[in-house]
């Protein structure tokens, strides 16, 4: 990727702009497609996706860019590309993912760095646990509870009104009590 320079007020560069939004970007990803196979490609073309439209909006603005604008746009392209993922493969609706064995990825692209605002606590136990609530209901959980995205931003990335967007973060927290306490997928006995 080369280096932009959108105008001479604003020095956000391509590069610059991605190396803050990696991070975020990979787990969101990894976080809603776990097991999916296809999550390196997916991750990649997103990035080659935005570095398009960065190119194409460094030509056309002659204001000052906005990082949350920008931050916005990057995950809205990620939520699409999870979308477009889920009508790819054959997914088990039950459990809301892919139900194709993990693919092997390299441990530092996924890796949480210290300076960034993810969830403090380790993850790994309860990916399975997560993966089992619903897409739509993950995304505002996770964009919200784990990587820490404010509400005007989770509208905007998700393209969604408020009253669904607190909807559908009330439903995936219950979903995601109710699997921690292994209540989900019981079936009463009577």
């Amino acid at each position: 990727m080369s280096e932009l320079i959108v105008n001479q007020e604003s020095q956000i560069s391509l590069r610059e702009f991605v190396k803050e939004n990696e991070s975020k970007l990979c787990h969101f990803l990894y976080f809603m497609l776990v097991g999916y196979s296809g999550l390196e490609e997916v991750t990649l073309g997103v990035f080659r996706s935005f570095g398009d439209y960065f190119q194409k909006q460094a030509v056309k603005k002659s204001s000052e860019w906005e990082r949350m604008a920008l931050r916005i746009e990057l995950f809205g392209l990620a939520w699409n590309a999870v979308l477009n993922a889920q009508n790819d493969v054959q997914f088990n609706w039950a459990y809301g993912r892919d139900t194709r064995p993990l693919k092997q990825f390299d441990e530092d692209l996924l890796s949480s760095d210290r300076s960034s605002k993810l969830i403090k606590f380790e993850l790994e136990p309860y990916l399975s646990r997560l993966s089992r609530v619903d897409i739509d209901f993950r995304a505002p959980m996770v964009l919200k509870d784990i990587l820490r995205f404010d509400d005007e931003e989770i509208l905007r990335i998700l393209g969604i009104r408020w009253g669904v967007y607190r909807h559908r973060l009330h439903r995936g927290r219950l979903a995601f009590r109710e699997s921690l306490k292994g209540k989900e997928g019981r079936e009463s006995i009577n």
